[in-house]
């Protein structure tokens, strides 16, 4: 029953305009794409935190305590991305899965994976690649935006003009 409302979604022109250029959305729709972005990262990073924390509790290795903190700084970078569209907070999450998507291949490589796994690993990788930059464009542009609303609304009018 759900599934039927799938295609409602994926192309619909207000919420998810991703094949649109960032400097063409508008605040909401590069909003909406910035959530979906943020949800995605922040599950995934939610994950790995969990499970570091897990690890740690029965292993004492302190490599688990730097990965539950790369996830709280990921997760962290979210909120300053949505919030506030933060330059170096996009930064932050727009690497953040090309490091898993990396670490998952190095790990494919060292364990004599197949060529067609490395390979979806590398389209992953440049896939994640190329989304990562387009949220970086869609916040420098948003965030440029911004700067010039606040500059405009600064301006003092002049009677008559």
């Amino acid at each position: 029953m759900w599934f039927s409302k799938v295609p409602g979604y994926l192309f619909d022109k207000q919420r998810t305009p991703y094949l649109t250029e960032a400097k063409e959305l508008t605040l909401a729709q590069s909003q909406y794409e910035l959530v979906a972005y943020g949800i995605f990262v922040a599950s995934l990073y939610g994950i790995i935190a969990l499970a570091a924390g897990l690890t740690f509790l029965d292993s004492n290795n302190f490599i688990y305590l730097f990965w539950i903190a790369c996830s709280i700084t990921v997760i962290g970078s979210i909120f300053g991305v949505v919030r506030n569209y933060d330059l170096t907070c996009s930064y932050i999450i727009s690497v953040a899965p090309s490091i898993i998507v990396l670490i998952c291949f190095y790990e494919a490589f060292i364990a004599d994976a197949s060529l067609f796994s490395l390979t979806i690993f590398v389209c992953l990788f440049l896939l994640s690649c190329k989304y990562g930059w387009r949220v970086i464009k869609i916040v420098s542009w948003q965030k440029y935006n911004e700067n010039n609303e606040i500059n405009n609304s600064n301006k003092k009018k002049v009677w008559g003009q």
